[in-house]
């Protein structure tokens, strides 16, 4: 009987020393930055939940510019004219993995309509390009931890949180926003809502 109180100190002073660390980002000093279990922990534990601008919709979307992996530069006013389809994710968020093939599917299926999906991958150029040689995309992807990060606070989510998807229209207004995971259903009946016929 004598353990059990010895068991909650050692687990109350846990959690208070692991409290301490997330808000003195010992975390980050001790993992890296970059680090996955950074990650998960600046985006899963000890925060209050992500917000978001509900009043995004309706805006401008706004330029950026970011480094794709095959050299280039990812410019948004480069797909003006197309109902785009921005997605913000990272190879350590599992709901972002899992809307993947969704994305794949739904890119073959309206490619010819105009439809252009885009994806912003908030991590290093090392990390996407591991993660893209076992799963496979359709579409162009740029990446970057600050400059993306920086990009997903401009269009709504200045927590940076993932995954985060927004329909952008063909004269560059944003028409809807999804936090989290984006179903199928869910975004074929955007983009046909959307669609010039």
């Amino acid at each position: 009987m004598k353990k059990l109180p010895i068991l909650l100190a050692v687990i109350v002073a846990t959690l208070i020393s692991s409290a301490y660390a997330v808000k003195n980002d010992i975390h980050k000093k001790v993992l890296g930055e970059n680090s996955s279990i950074v990650h998960f922990i600046e985006n899963n534990l000890g925060h209050s939940p992500p917000r978001f601008d509900g009043d995004i919709v309706g805006k401008t979307a706004p330029d950026f510019s970011l480094a794709q992996l095959n050299g280039g530069t990812m410019k948004l006013a480069d797909y003006k004219g197309k109902l785009i389809v921005l997605n913000f994710w990272a190879s350590w968020c599992g709901p972002c993995r899992a809307e993947m093939p969704t994305f794949v599917k739904i890119q073959n299926k309206y490619k010819d309509k105009n439809v252009a999906f885009l994806g912003v991958a908030i991590e290093d150029k090392e990390n996407v390009e591991n993660f893209l040689k076992e799963v496979p995309i359709n579409y162009p992807t740029s990446y970057g931890v600050e400059e993306a990060y920086k990009v997903s606070a401009k269009y709504g989510n200045p927590d940076g949180a993932l995954p985060y998807t927004l329909v952008i229209g063909p004269n560059q207004k944003i028409l809807e926003s999804f936090n989290g995971l984006v179903h199928e259903t869910m975004l074929e009946k955007a983009l046909n809502k959307h669609l010039v016929n």
